[in-house]
């Protein structure tokens, strides 16, 4: 007796053998003018990849009108048989990383939304196929990005240490653009903060150590090359060595010793991804989206960690809520 989950596996497994086949004997792009056909590509075809396609799954067959075709294709049938799935495809909409870094890389002219994927490696991406494909049409390229938005992670953090502390952000190559947009963000919410440029040549633990010498709490934001699983462990550990907490910016992040973190989980983005396509299907114009940052988001707490810094009776639910109000406030 199979399991449900090997039942399911082999359903799908099926049905993206019926579709690969089908790409070859019709072309759908006449016949059904009202239909937005998507092909979702994951990375891998498990964990969390598999939570948003699942999430999307649902949402699309909670619509009344079935007027969104939704076929899964695994990378390795989209690497063999790409020309055929751009052409009987509305939308190519890669889960990940590694799904989205190589599906931009095929010619094609069906617009790609990516997700579940971090703005470094969107923008990445992105800017290899420009530098690599510069005669190719370009085709329009978006994403739904893992990243919280700055407004967010400021947020938490004034809820947190209210207006009083300094907060310290360390950025990486890819962030530091954003130098001056997180300044005047800083600066509507009144928060004292202290921005350091990392220098990749430098030694990084002694970086960070100067900059916490100067604040009182750390921001972590997204970025490879300072916040990896080589360095998280020395960084957490000279923060809580001179007592000051991190805001990180994931779950893990949090698991791993910081204070607290909002994140997003991958049925919150599915449920996001979902309601893109969705706003696509019912646009007579499919007016393309620009990339997002995660509308549906979480709080996480280390309970350890918030009674070693004093931070008690802390409700991760509560948090949340007053951020999406202060959210709904700054609209």
């Amino acid at each position: 007796m199979s399991t449900p989950t090997t039942a399911r596996s082999r359903t799908v497994s099926f049905f993206r053998y019926c579709v690969v086949l089908c790409l070859f004997a019709f072309d759908l792009s006449n016949s059904h003018a009202d239909i937005l056909r998507v092909t979702l590509i994951p990375s891998r075809d498990s964990g969390a990849y598999q939570r948003v396609i699942d999430t999307i799954t649902a949402r699309i067959d909670e619509q009344p009108q079935h007027t969104v075709l939704l076929k899964i294709i695994s990378l390795d049938d989209f690497n063999q048989h790409s020309t055929a799935i751009d052409r009987t495809s509305d939308l190519l909409i890669p889960i990940g990383i590694r799904a989205t870094d190589s599906i931009v890389q095929h010619p094609g002219s069906t617009p790609i939304l990516a997700t579940l994927v971090p703005r470094s490696s969107f923008n990445a991406s992105r800017k290899k196929i420009m530098t690599e494909m510069p005669l190719e049409s370009p085709r329009n390229i978006s994403a739904i990005l893992l990243d919280q938005p700055i407004e967010r992670q400021l947020n938490l953090t004034r809820l947190l240490f209210g207006n009083v502390k300094r907060i310290g952000i360390p950025l990486g190559l890819g962030s530091q653009l954003r130098h001056d947009e997180i300044k005047n963000i800083a600066r509507q919410f009144k928060l004292s903060i202290e921005i350091k440029n990392i220098d990749p040549v430098e030694n990084l633990i002694h970086q960070i150590s100067r900059l916490l010498d100067r604040s009182d709490a750390l921001l972590a934001l997204p970025n490879p090359a300072i916040f990896n699983r080589r360095n998280v462990r020395y960084i957490l550990l000279s923060t809580y060595r001179k007592r000051i907490p991190v805001i990180g910016f994931s779950k893990s992040y949090v698991k791993a010793g910081a204070l607290a973190a909002t994140y997003s989980s991958p049925e919150q983005i599915g449920k996001q991804t979902a309601e893109a396509i969705i706003a696509l299907q019912k646009n007579p114009a499919r007016e393309f989206p620009a990339a997002a940052p995660p509308i549906y988001f979480s709080v996480a707490i280390n309970e350890q960690v918030a009674r070693s810094f004093g931070y008690t009776g802390l409700s991760a639910q509560q948090l949340a809520r007053k951020i999406s109000q202060l959210e709904r406030e700054e609209q």
